[in-house]
């Protein structure tokens, strides 16, 4: 009976890993319409954060799932680090569901209980990261740290991998064709090697650079720890652990910016980058500073774009309704 199970199970797991290769894109828009629906029933469940946060983890936890069936099925043909990497993983799985596990912590055994599971999930989190950055040599490290696959390019990265018998690069995705659908040698054009330097200089150099972009991204890891222990120290509505966030922040970024021009970052690397910098001006939603000076001005800038913009009342109310929550829930210091 159970081998019949089983049997039925794989036979069934084959046929959806076949159907999402070969139809990426409506698979894309269905994953879009839940997440979709995850959203309009926020302003329904509101009163019930336990059923918000199980809906809104939902349609994350599924595309990663799908992503990873999708990848197994090609993963002859190439590899992709995010996906080899089984720590990445883990860490997106908590990512997207570390804030319905703070929730059902406090359901289950109050705030004593929340503030622990907060403690636990940033702590597995930081050594995972450090792992990633000590053992693995990860310059930066992305959040979430598997990223959702974009479909379409896959399928044709796939196709071009195969059709031109190349390689990926690991780091930078870019396609490689094999040696033997080069350029003839009669036809190649052949350059002169760069002059000869000083080896032991350039090495010097390197490990400066590794040691200090070490620096800065183990800094910006462990920031939700030190970010806690200030705050088990002083309060949460206190100023020291806000500033000390965001000292750390500046002072991350400032060393990448530093050394942006010595190291030559991938494309994605650059991207988290820019999404860090970005992410600076979630501080003014941020206690304390949220409650001093920019909640005032966010509900007067939405009262205005209500009466000056036609048919903008519908979804001003409805940002201005949700905004505490939101608050409250999803700013926290050492949220990524």
């Amino acid at each position: 009976m159970a081998s019949c199970v089983n049997s039925t199970l794989n036979n069934l797991l084959a046929s959806y890993k076949k159907w999402i290769v070969a139809n990426p894109q409506l698979l894309t828009d269905i994953e879009a319409t839940v997440r979709c629906l995850s959203y309009f029933s926020f302003g329904q469940l509101r009163n019930s954060t336990l059923a918000v946060e199980l809906i809104y983890s939902m349609p994350n936890l599924i595309v990663l799932c799908n992503d990873l069936l999708m990848y197994s099925s090609r993963r002859q043909h190439l590899k992709i680090p995010q996906f080899d990497s089984k720590i990445k993983i883990w860490l997106t799985v908590v990512e997207y569901t570390e804030t319905l596990l703070e929730v059902s912590a406090k359901k289950l055994w109050g705030p004593k209980g929340k503030w622990l599971m907060i403690v636990v999930i940033q702590l597995f989190k930081s050594v995972l990261r450090l792992l990633l950055i000590h053992v693995y040599k990860e310059r930066v490290t992305k959040s979430p740290a598997t990223p959702p696959l974009n479909r379409e390019k896959f399928n044709k990265v796939i196709d071009s991998v195969q059709l031109r018998e190349g390689f990926m690069l690991k780091r930078s995705g870019t396609v490689v064709r094999s040696i033997r659908h080069s350029v003839p040698v009669d036809i190649r054009t052949w350059k002169a090697l760069p002059p000869v330097t000083d080896e032991n200089e350039n090495l010097a150099k390197n490990q400066e650079s590794e040691r200090n972009l070490k620096l800065a991204e183990s800094l910006y890891v462990t920031k939700p720890l030190l970010h806690l222990g200030c705050m088990y120290i002083t309060n949460q509505k206190h100023w020291p652990p806000w500033i000390l966030s965001l000292i750390i922040d500046i002072a991350s970024l400032n060393i990448f910016t530093r050394y942006a021009r010595r190291e030559l970052f991938s494309k994605d690397e650059e991207e988290e980058l820019v999404r860090r910098r970005l992410s600076l001006l979630l501080y003014i939603l941020r206690s304390p500073f949220y409650d001093k000076y920019s909640r005032n001005k966010i509900n007067s800038l939405l009262d205005t774009i209500s009466t000056s913009v036609p048919l903008a009342k519908y979804l001003t109310s409805a940002v201005k309704k949700n905004l505490p929550y939101m608050q409250s829930m999803y700013f926290y210091m050492w949220s990524r």
